[in-house]
């Protein structure tokens, strides 16, 4: 008769390994949640939900066939209905929330002028939007409708604000999207 042998110990290194499974993630959790607390800047949290930053009344009279705001992860976006064609109206807001330095060294970057998709010499800064605005356009080119942008900075938060209408109206996209922008500035709470 045989008798039951005991089952092998875990060896120091299969053990090893599974604390490392599971602290691993816990420390890279824990970092990750520090840094966030850590950012300098008036903004600790990003300003969710984003589709609140824009209200449904200016988005009507920006987009009058607007289904809604489609928010993900970082941003939200209105827009007219597909079936309304190739150079539909819509209006996107994307939230960078960074540091301090950083977020000024991305405005700086926006102001470069060096992005192809967008038009050259055409930006121009705004007054009284956020710590510092630029606005820029681009083009209507084949497939795509003139799209004003309006991008600014308050504190250590970079809102982008594009306003792309389905004609080329260069003045109501410009006005537009500075609308939009001013009142995503003054909703935006810290």
């Amino acid at each position: 008769m045989t008798t039951p042998s005991k089952p092998a110990a875990p060896s120091h290194r299969a053990l090893a390994a599974a604390i490392a499974l599971i602290a691993l993630p816990l420390a890279a959790f824990g970092a990750w949640r520090w840094w966030d607390r850590a950012q300098e800047g008036d903004f600790k949290a990003d300003p969710k939900p984003f589709c609140r930053l824009v209200t449904p009344e200016t988005i009507h009279r920006l987009v009058p066939e607007s289904y809604g705001g489609r928010e993900d992860v970082a941003s939200c976006t209105w827009a007219a209905p597909r079936e309304k064609g190739k150079y539909r109206a819509n209006v996107h807001l994307f939230a960078s929330r960074l540091n301090t330095e950083l977020a000024q060294e991305d405005m700086r970057e926006q102001r470069a002028d060096v992005d192809p998709l967008w038009e050259k010499g055409t930006q121009e800064d705004l007054l009284g939007l956020g710590d510092e605005a630029v606005l820029r356009y681009r083009p209507p080119v084949p497939g795509k409708n003139i799209t004003a942008q309006v991008v600014f900075r308050r504190s250590n938060m970079v809102i982008s604000v594009a306003y792309a209408r389905s004609d080329d109206d260069r003045q109501a996209a410009r006005a537009g999207a500075i609308d939009a922008a001013r009142e995503a500035a003054a909703l935006l709470k810290p």
